[in-house]
Formats: structure tokens, C-alpha cells, sequence
């Protein structure tokens, strides 16, 4: 393995999340016991439960550099992209408007189409270039150290040009 990096979500974000479906659930649980309202309390315990769920699948970007590909992967949704495929690598700020949030995003970056595996609330990160033309975003708290992995793993492949893009970019 030549990078691994877990990419969480900023604290104050999660205690956030958190703070909402505990609430919820608090909520949902005096409905239940306290009022007798059963429906709209195993409503919010739901709703609870819900957002709980999607907190704990989306809090954590897993990215890895290894086995001749670059992948991120929040849960079972994600990116694989073959070194192959790959043209370079470069740390770059992370363009919010290109790809219309942040998450598992699809969009148009500077007129290429791709896709982004962005943190929320974070902003430093790498741009990976493929070949075909399109460009794939990926949420690190160490751009230039993921940049550096990718374009090592083009060099012992023998990519384009043996990895345009080494140089970091200042995020």
C-alpha cells in the first residue's frame, strides 16, 4: 500500500449530527412514553435512526493508493481509478460550485466532467486527471503526501510522461 488516509468529518459537524439524532430520539422517546403519541414517536425515533445511519455511512472518506489503483470510498459507494487510466495527480482546493456540494458529487470542473469524493467542510485535496479527459476530486488532510503517492505509483508504472503534476500545488 503506498497511502492510506481515513478522512472524518470535522468535530464540530459530528457533535452536530450527533446532537440532531440524539434529540430526535429523546424526542421521539418522550412521545412514545410520556404523551402516547405512538405514531409521532416512532416517527421521530425513524427519522432518528435515519440520519444516525447516514451519519455513521458518511462520516468517514476511506482513500487508498495501492494495487495499481486510487480508490475512495465512502462505505460501499465509491471511485476506482486504475493507474492505467490515470494522466496525474496534483493537490488542489477543493471547488464547491463545480460539483454542487460536497459528498458523492458528479459535475463539470473547469469544462471536465468527473466526479468528487469530498469531505464536508473540507477544502484540501487532490485532482486526479485521467486520460479520456476527465477529472476526479478526493477530499485530504495531506494533499500533497496522496499527490505524491499517486504520481510514485505512475513513475513504477511507467504512466504518461512518468507523472506530470509531482510538484504540489499550496492549498
Amino acid at each position: 500500500m503506498l497511502y492510506k488516509e481515513n478522512v472524518h468529518a470535522d468535530r464540530p459537524f459530528t457533535c452536530a449530527m450527533v446532537g440532531l439524532s440524539l434529540a430526535l430520539a429523546i424526542g421521539g422517546a418522550w412521545l412514545l412514553l410520556d404523551v402516547g403519541a405512538n405514531g409521532d414517536g416512532l416517527a421521530l425515533l425513524a427519522v432518528s435512526a435515519l440520519i444516525g445511519g447516514l451519519w455513521r455511512l458518511f462520516a468517514v472518506l476511506y482513500v487508498r493508493v495501492e494495487d495499481g489503483q486510487v480508490k475512495a470510498r465512502y462505505g460501499p459507494f465509491g471511485l476506482s481509478l486504475p493507474v492505467v487510466e490515470i494522466g496525474s495527480a496534483r493537490a488542489e482546493a477543493y471547488r464547491w460550485g463545480s460539483y454542487g456540494g460536497w459528498g458523492i458529487r458528479s459535475g463539470l470542473d473547469q469544462g471536465k466532467r468527473g466526479r468528487a469524493m469530498s469531505q464536508v467542510f473540507l477544502h484540501s485535496g487532490i485532482i486526479v486527471e485521467m486520460k479520456n479527459g476527465s477529472r476526479h476530486y478526493v477530499s485530504s488532510r495531506h494533499p500533497e503526501d496522496l499527490a505524491a503517492a499517486i504520481n510514485r505509483m505512475l513513475l513504477a508504472s511507467g504512466g504518461p510522461d512518468t507523472a506530470i503534476g509531482d510538484d504540489p500545488v499550496e492549498i
